[in-house]
């Protein structure tokens, strides 16, 4: 029974299912949340999880649970036939407290039988009113396709309902056991006591299940807090969670349109696999299992301040999103003095993978180098650095082997690209770089001959290459600022007049030039928008 749902190693992130709408979120945070000692039945059946159900209706998720997007087709389709067949599912743990049952362990399982009996696989009603116009194309698709593979291992819901009414009408097998759906009950255990000690429930019993990391606990236990308040609303593009229900309209509005605009600067335009294009997202999929943890170190880049303080209006939120929003944009938007740094260089592997400590590396690197007025000198050299970069993928891969994705990694990624703009400021050419680098005793371990292939089995490498190779054909046609000589991507293109308006140059084409929002400004304008992009 274990193996049935057992994780398909080396899948995409975005081929899971995303189940989240189907169990509304709750806080159950409360100084009178008790048992209030009612009997509580010990099984569900699956007519308990239809839409005008009581259970059903009763249902909620803690605010703080992860996310319900970690199982792929198979694993749901397995669900759905071990329900029906009558084999064994593990007991779902709840948590009552007056007319909410709490989810303590289960989520999943709970909401691959919700998908089923409600035909809602991330793409049906509650989807659409969970996520708004947010839904994403790779969720939709696997949506469609989870459906599919159900409806071919398992059957519909409907089809079990008709088939109990008309058996003659239907498969024998599919008859008998629409037939026997009636007596099919899932256990379920109940938690009792007050708020604390469900909340301690849920700790303990998903750090036995898959153990939850300083950050998600962090998460969990600052659920209040601002920067945890402000992630989620980037994640769900300005859909507030529980917490932000009880904020000022005004800043509710507020917090969701700057939530929209950062959204869109991490997460469109959107990602699809395999890679086409270099039309990247500086964020990668919102739907990956990394992106919220990703957004929240984002915002504690820019809003570096540790706070004790829950956030009870909003201010404290917004204030956070507003200085996270003036880094987002002057990494990559169209906003004056944007970088427009080109995802495919600064924020992806050589196989096209999104890489969330690239870019959180390179967000720091660039704050500090704006702070420290010394982004001229990125500019000067910044075409020399991507050609580095592009031609030497491998380094990155064993600084990120070596240190990892964590904070010394972090630091050891923005001393190489320091270290690399400092050589090549000082004239040097790219081997005099590479000699430079190893012969720097931070870097001795760095090894220019290895291959970015290195290490990758070939049934990855047959996949990924695809996308290495569609990247690699595409770079050298892709636009270049006439300034600065680096790539520009489509999010940051800015048109440049060649002779300015001031010196008497015309808006006729021969007069017009790309470039990046940054470059095109010139050095008064640059010094005026770093000033709004104050961070």
């Amino acid at each position: 029974m274990r193996s049935r749902f057992r994780f398909v190693l080396g899948e995409k992130m975005a081929n899971y299912v995303n189940l989240d709408a189907l169990i509304p979120r709750e806080d159950f945070e409360t100084t009178d949340a008790k048992d209030d000692g009612q009997s509580r039945a010990q099984t569900m059946t699956v007519r308990d999880l239809e839409s005008n159900a009581f259970f059903y209706l009763a249902l909620r998720k803690p605010d703080f649970q992860r996310e319900t997007s970690e199982w792929n087709a198979a694993r749901v389709a397995g669900l759905i036939k071990t329900f029906i067949e009558g084999d064994l599912i593990p007991s779902i743990i709840l948590w009552k407290h007056r007319e909410h049952i709490f989810v303590i362990d289960g989520s999943h399982r709970l909401s691959a039988l919700i998908a089923w009996v409600q035909d809602d696989y991330g793409d049906g009603d509650l989807s659409k009113k969970f996520h708004g116009d947010s839904i994403a194309r790779e969720q939709l698709d696997y949506a469609a396709a989870t459906r599919k593979r159900v409806h071919r291992e398992v059957g519909s819901y409907e089809d079990y309902r008709n088939a109990a009414v008309t058996p003659d009408d239907y498969a024998p097998e599919m008859s008998k056991n629409a037939r026997a759906l009636g007596s099919r009950a899932v256990t379920l255990q109940w938690v009792t006591g007050d708020s604390v000690k469900a909340e301690n429930s849920f700790i303990r019993i998903n750090q036995q299940a898959a153990k939850i990391t300083p950050q998600e606990l962090k998460l969990i236990e600052g659920r209040h807090k601002p920067d945890v308040i402000a992630a989620r609303a980037i994640i769900k593009r300005g859909l507030l969670h529980h917490q932000g229900a009880t904020f000022a309209v005004a800043n509710q509005e507020k917090i969701s349109e700057v939530s929209r605009v950062i959204h869109d600067r991490f997460f469109r335009p959107e990602l699809t696999y395999p890679i086409k294009s270099l039309g990247l997202p500086m964020g990668g999929s919102a739907y990956a299992g990394t992106s919220l943890k990703m957004v929240h170190d984002f915002i504690g880049l820019s809003s570096p301040a540790e706070t004790a303080d829950s956030d009870f209006d909003g201010d404290l939120t917004l204030d956070h999103l507003k200085v996270t929003r003036r880094l987002a944009d002057l990494l990559c938007s169209n906003e004056p003095a944007s970088l427009g740094l080109h995802p495919a260089i600064y924020f992806y592997s050589w196989t096209g993978k999104h890489q969330p400590i690239l870019l959180l590396s390179v967000a720091e690197l660039m704050m500090e180098h704006r702070r420290n007025k010394t982004l001229p000198k990125f500019i000067a050299v910044r075409s020399k650095l991507e050609r580095f970069i592009l031609g030497n993928r491998s380094l990155l891969n064993q600084i990120v082997r070596k240190f990892g994705t964590k904070e010394s990694g972090k630091k050891h990624i923005k001393d190489y690209y320091n270290a690399i703009i400092e050589e090549f400021a000082g004239g040097k050419s790219d081997s005099a770089v590479i000699e430079a680098l190893t012969a720097n005793p931070q870097f001795t371990y760095l090894q220019p001959s290895e291959s970015p292939y290195a290490g990758v089995s070939p049934g990855k490498y047959n996949t990924n290459s695809k996308s290495a190779a569609l990247i690699q054909e595409l770079i050298p046609s892709a636009p270049t600022c006439k300034i600065c000589g680096g790539l520009v991507p489509e999010q940051s293109i800015s048109v440049d007049h060649k002779v300015s308006r001031s010196m008497g140059g015309d808006s006729h084409i021969e007069n017009l030039q790309i470039s990046h929002p940054f470059c095109n400004t010139g050095i008064k304008g640059q010094q005026e928008s770093q000033a709004r992009l104050d961070i």
